[in-house]
């Protein structure tokens, strides 16, 4: 588990939106450093493979390699990277699982408030067990 601040993070989403959102939100909050974005699964695993960041925010659908395929790769190339999927769908369990079984650390949907977000990334990289089942409100 990281124990030094900021925890560093590539953020990995094919919407160029959400990344620079979630690129914006991190780097306000003084626990985090965004080291890289990524557009898809693939260009994911290059950063993840050159910076081993401590955090990798990993969306779930994405194309030319989609963020399950990516997981797989970025599980053998940064074991110590906690990697937290991310999906729009509100209650897709069965991805969830999948991940979960795949070695993610945690599965959140888009569009959890700020606050409850970047506390649950902050458990996540604590090594909180409460959120190594799919957290999905």
């Amino acid at each position: 588990m990281p124990s030094h601040l900021p925890y560093t993070v590539v953020v990995v989403d094919d919407v160029h939106d959400l990344r620079s959102l979630w690129t914006l939100m991190l780097e306000r909050d003084a626990r985090f450093a965004v080291v890289a974005e990524a557009a898809n699964g693939s260009a994911g695993v290059t950063a993840v493979e050159r910076h081993q960041p401590d955090l990798v925010l990993l969306d779930i659908a994405m194309p030319v390699m989609d963020g399950l395929q990516a997981l797989t790769l970025i599980r053998d190339q940064s074991p110590r990277s906690r990697v937290v999927m991310l999906s729009s769908f509100s209650r897709d369990s069965r991805q969830a699982a999948q991940a979960m079984a795949l070695g993610a650390h945690g599965f959140l949907r888009k569009g959890l408030p700020r606050a409850d977000l970047l506390g649950k990334l902050e458990s996540i990289l604590r090594g909180a067990t409460g959120h190594l089942t799919p957290s999905m409100p």
